[in-house]
């Protein structure tokens, strides 16, 4: 059984304990896997759901909200009756339903065709208090919108699968990672955290793993990030298979600066033991010159290996 030496043990906040069950840390699209629970409804914080979900997720909830606000507000126009409002010409409980519907809908983005028109003092009620919620929703969605579209992000891709690979007449643990957009990130800095399950403590340690290289100026390309696996590395003598046993996980921590907006960005992926590949090497990345004399590289071929036989 390998024992862990010379390591250098870092904190990252999850603590020590010995988890029973399997558990992973950072999700698969690099988000911190807990979920703090005791606070209420009342403590949720809506606005950074809101920035943080996928496009899709947002576009749903917009079209959603947009819907039930236009129906509650048409079911209240019906409730004031059809009779209050001029220019209401359907003949079917239906069609006045319907048309007090798109009467909303243009009443809530002060659009106002104008071909229906509140009548008494209940039916103008209940529209200015709509164009008043109008007013303040749009307002609410695009600082939303603003605050997704401004702010700086780290559009990292990450190797699918993390390879124990020959390096160097020993063993190396490596992944790579390139820029999926067209800005530049510079002083890129990796920092790779493992952690697993200590057989002898019974407890789950968190171990900071030496890269070869840690930082590089420009990620123009890809990068390769590296972890000798010499007699000085904690995980020296451990194969896949302990790995699975002690439940590895490790945690990548990216940090560079978007030249875009001159801010300090971050990014954060994990690997399982099921993510890992062993003996295999990855495929050489060779950039293309084009007739402009730019370097044009194929980012999603980081993916690639070959098994090392």
């Amino acid at each position: 059984m390998a024992i862990f030496k010379n390591k250098e043990e870092r904190e990252l906040g999850f603590g020590s304990k010995n988890y029973n069950n399997r558990v992973r840390f950072l999700g698969s699209d690099g988000k911190i896997n807990v979920h703090r629970a005791g606070l209420g409804i009342g403590n949720v914080d809506v606005y950074h759901w809101l920035i943080t979900t996928s496009k899709t997720t947002l576009v749903l909830v917009i079209i959603s909200g947009y819907i039930l606000v236009n129906l509650i507000f048409a079911i209240v126009y019906f409730m004031v009756g059809p009779e209050n409002f001029g220019g209401l010409d359907a003949v079917t409980s239906a069609q006045q339903f319907m048309n007090l519907f798109f009467f909303s809908a243009q009443t809530i983005t002060t659009l106002g065709y104008g071909h229906i028109y509140p009548v008494g003092n209940a039916a103008s009620i209940a529209a200015a208090v709509e164009s008043l919620l109008g007013l303040l929703s749009f307002a609410l969605a695009t600082g939303v919108l603003y605050g997704r579209f401004s702010r700086p992000q780290a559009h990292l891709l990450y190797s699918k699968n993390i390879l124990i690979s020959p390096y160097k007449n020993i063993t190396g643990i490596m992944f790579r990672i390139a820029n999926r957009k067209q800005y530049e990130l510079i002083e890129s800095e990796a920092s790779v955290t493992i952690t697993l399950n200590n057989p002898e403590t019974k407890k789950r340690e968190f171990i900071n793993l030496k890269l070869e290289i840690s930082r590089i100026n420009f990620l123009s390309l890809s990068w390769t990030i590296v972890h000798p696996v010499d007699e000085e590395s904690p995980l020296y003598g451990l194969t896949r298979k302990d790995f699975e046993e002690r439940d590895v996980e490790f945690i990548i921590l990216m940090k560079a600066i978007n030249d875009t907006y001159s801010q300090t960005v971050y990014s954060r992926n994990s690997y399982k033991a099921e993510d890992i590949v062993e003996n295999a090497k990855f495929k050489p990345l060779v950039p293309e010159v084009n007739k402009r004399g730019q370097l044009r590289l194929n980012v999603t071929d980081i993916h690639n290996y070959d098994i090392v036989s």
